[in-house]
């Protein structure tokens, strides 16, 4: 029996990763070899005798990729542990398919690291064991076996790791959510169509909430029992067939041969919604090592749901109470509540122009009501002063859009809408406030939010001076565009939204 210490080949460009995992896996026994190149490194593994191999995916003049090739064309048994940042669901699959062992994230779980090379370093013992047991019995079919068994044992628990790290990722919303998982079930199943139903309040039609590959075959929704997928929802268990008529595909191609799998995703005693796969890769049926490996996911999927539930009902809570501050705030000054209304309404239509991306928008309808939940913190002497105010006064009421930053923080919001609050008095050129960013600095949406507050400030009557007309409103933006302002943003405004402005449709 070998009882020499285990030989582990170290490859990284980084010298605190190489220093970090030669001193971690040196106390648990083993012998290190460190290697700062992939050069250097296949040089070392083709004169030394190394167990496992340890390297970074990215490295330069050589992907991690690139590197396995060229170790399994010199040996076919050596386990190789892949280093990385965040492994997205192709590169896993397409690594694991040149025969990679398994992967380390960073940064290091020590105790993950521990498990993967012990799993890595006794997989690469069974595979020199079973290499050396068919060359003794020329290859048997009972060999054969044992090998399948283990390629098979690797995959799942790649297959495993895989879902577990995709769903680890801090999802905001259950469509991002339900997009990976069925990607991710497609992927591992080897499966042309997938998608994620949901039932509709009275049990009579199944929406299709998300999907891959499924195009032309089905809409959005679907009438009727739903055959297999429907009984998933009343039975509460998995379905599994070979008869493509049970299919819900089967109704708009009836000559689409295929087997299907439907389970059921559960929250509770209930059905929340059930996962669909069909079109194997290859026409091959599903099999018991798809069936676990979807239930697996199906399970994890129902936990991040109910964690998603509990944090909007984090989120609205705290929102609640940014909302009793704004309506403090109006009970002082209804200006501002009027205000905040209209901007809002003008900042969406001018982005929905501009032909802005739905989350923008949506950060404009979330933030635009509370943009000045900072005045909160501003004295009613200097906030409600029916005059001009003075110098001193100005550097007071400048001072709300940190207060309202400060404000919102708790609420871990996005980008876009932490900048709405903070930048929307920032100047084009400048001169602005709280930061004086100027240009392109400064964010899109303070900078469509800046001209929505400025049209709707000089067109509504103050205590110290009268509106202004639309026309001089529009005028006075196009004199200010480029110093002030946007002017691609006044551009838009004047293309798009000014015939509705005027007309008081702004949305």
């Amino acid at each position: 029996m070998d009882m020499r210490p285990r030989s582990i080949l170290v490859i990284d460009d980084d010298t605190a990763v190489r220093d970090l995992l030669n001193d971690f896996l040196c106390r648990l026994g083993y012998r290190v070899i460190t290697a700062a190149t992939p050069g250097i490194g296949l040089e070392r593994f083709q004169k030394l005798e190394v167990d496992l191999i340890i390297t970074d995916q990215m490295m330069p003049g050589m992907s991690g990729i690139d590197l396995l090739k060229i170790v399994r064309s010199f040996d076919l048994d050596i386990p190789v542990v892949m280093i990385t940042g965040y492994p997205s669901i192709d590169v896993t699959l397409k690594t694991m398919k040149e025969g990679a062992s398994d992967f380390i994230t960073k940064p290091f779980n020590l105790e993950h690291v521990k498990l993967v090379v012990k799993r890595a370093v006794e997989e690469g013992c069974l595979k020199r064991q079973n290499r050396a047991l068919m060359d003794k019995v020329k290859e048997t079919d009972r060999i054969r076996a044992m090998s399948n068994e283990l390629q098979g044992a690797v995959k799942e628990l790649s297959a495993l790791y895989t879902i577990s790290e995709s769903l680890h990722y801090p999802f905001v919303s259950t469509g991002d959510l339900f997009k990976r998982v069925v990607e991710l079930a497609a992927s591992i199943t080897e499966s042309k169509k997938a998608g994620l139903w949901m039932m509709n309040s009275d049990s009579s039609r199944l929406i299709l909430k998300a999907s891959r590959g499924m195009g032309g075959y089905l809409t959005d929704h679907y009438e009727g029992n739903g055959g297999l997928v429907g009984r998933v929802f009343t039975e509460r268990q998995y379905a599994l067939s070979q008869d493509y008529r049970r299919c819900i595909c089967a109704d708009n191609n009836r000559d689409f041969k295929h087997s299907f799998m439907c389970m059921p995703i559960i929250i509770g005693n209930e059905v929340f919604a059930a996962l669909h796969l069909c079109q194997k890769v290859g026409g091959t049926d599903y099999t018991r090592d798809d069936v676990a490996l979807i239930e697996n996911l199906a399970k994890k999927t129902s936990i991040k749901v109910e964690n998603l539930a509990l944090y909007e009902n984090l989120i609205n809570s705290m929102l609640q109470g940014v909302t009793s501050l704004v309506k403090a705030i109006n009970a002082k000054d209804n200006y501002t509540m009027n205000h905040c209304k209209r901007v809002t309404l003008y900042a969406v239509r001018l982005a929905e122009c501009l032909g802005c991306t739905d989350e923008l928008v949506n950060a404009l309808r979330f933030s635009g009501p509370i943009h000045d939940v900072g005045k909160i913190g501003i004295r009613d002497d200097i906030l409600l002063k029916p005059g001009i105010l003075g110098a001193e006064e100005r550097e007071v009421i400048m001072r709300h859009v940190v207060i309202g930053e400060s404000i919102i923080k708790p609420l871990n919001l996005g980008v876009s809408e932490r900048a709405i609050v903070r930048y929307h008095h920032e100047r084009f050129d400048g001169t602005g406030y709280p930061d004086g960013l100027s240009g392109e600095e400064i964010p899109l949406v303070a900078r469509i939010f800046s001209v929505a507050d400025t049209y709707d400030a000089m067109t509504t009557t103050r205590p110290y001076r009268s509106a202004r007309s639309h026309e001089e409103a529009v005028e006075e933006l196009v004199r200010c565009s480029a110093s002030q302002f946007d002017k691609d943003v006044v551009d838009a405004f004047m293309d798009c939204c000014m015939d509705n402005f005027s007309l008081g449709t702004a949305c």
